[in-house]
C-alpha cells in the first residue's frame, strides 16, 4: 500500500508486506494532502489479532493544525476496540523535547490508547540529536521491543518493532466414547465381569 505525490516531486509513504502474510488496504485517500499529511493503511488478519498498520507523513514546513485535525478524523474512522493499531512515520516533531506540538500529538494519539515506543534518538548529526520518527502503540494490549538499526541508506536511523503475540489454542471438543447398551451387550459384560476377582 501507497501515496505517492503527484505535484510536489520525490516524497509519499508506503507499507510493505511479506507475500505470504494477507491483509487488505484500506481506502483514506480522502485525507492525503501531499506534505500536510501523507497517510497509508493496511489491515492484518492474524490468528490472535487484527492489526491496523498506518504509515504516516508529515512536513515540517506545513500548517501543523490542519495535519492534526486531519488525522484525528481518520483515527475516528478507523478506530475500532477490535483492532489494535500500530502508527509510525515521521511526524517532524521533535520527540526528545518538550513542546506545544510533541504535547498535542501525544494527547491525541493517547485520546486513542496509543503511546509513543521510541525513546532513542533517530537521527544523530554533528550539530544535533534528533527523534522525530516514531511508533505509537496500546502498550497495555501488545507486547514489544523495538531498536535502531543504521542501515546507511539516509540521514535517519530506522527502527525495528518486534511483537510478541500469545496465540491461544484452539480446544476441540473432547471425544466421547459411547457404548451400544442392549440385551447382547449386556450379557457380555457380564460374563467378562465374571472372570474378575
Amino acid at each position: 500500500m501507497y501515496f505517492c505525490r503527484t505535484t510536489f516531486k520525490q516524497g509519499g509513504v508506503c507499507i510493505y508486506v511479506s507475500n505470504d502474510i494477507q491483509f487488505q488496504s484500506i481506502d483514506l485517500d480522502q485525507f492525503n494532502r501531499e506534505k500536510d499529511l501523507e497517510i497509508c493503511i493496511i489491515n492484518i488478519h492474524l490468528p490472535c489479532n487484527n492489526l491496523v498498520i498506518i504509515c504516516i507523513y508529515r512536513s515540517p514546513t506545513v500548517n501543523f493544525n490542519y495535519f492534526l485535525k486531519q488525522l484525528e478524523y481518520a483515527l475516528d474512522k478507523l478506530y475500532k476496540v477490535s483492532f489494535d493499531l500500530i502508527l509510525f512515520g515521521d511526524f517532524n516533531i521533535n520527540h526528545l523535547e518538550g513542546n506545544s506540538r510533541q504535547h498535542h500529538l501525544k494527547s491525541l494519539f493517547a485520546s486513542f490508547n496509543l503511546s509513543d515506543i521510541v525513546k532513542f534518538p533517530t537521527r544523530i548529526s554533528n550539530n544535533s540529536i534528533t527523534l522525530t520518527d516514531n511508533f505509537y502503540i496500546n502498550t497495555s494490549r501488545l507486547h514489544f521491543s523495538i531498536h535502531p538499526i543504521t542501515n546507511g541508506l539516509s540521514d535517519y536511523d530506522a527502527q525495528v518493532l518486534n511483537l510478541s503475540f500469545i496465540i491461544k489454542e484452539v480446544h476441540s471438543q473432547p471425544f466421547k466414547f459411547l457404548s451400544k447398551t442392549n440385551g447382547e451387550s449386556i450379557c457380555n459384560f457380564k460374563d467378562i465381569l465374571s472372570y474378575e476377582n
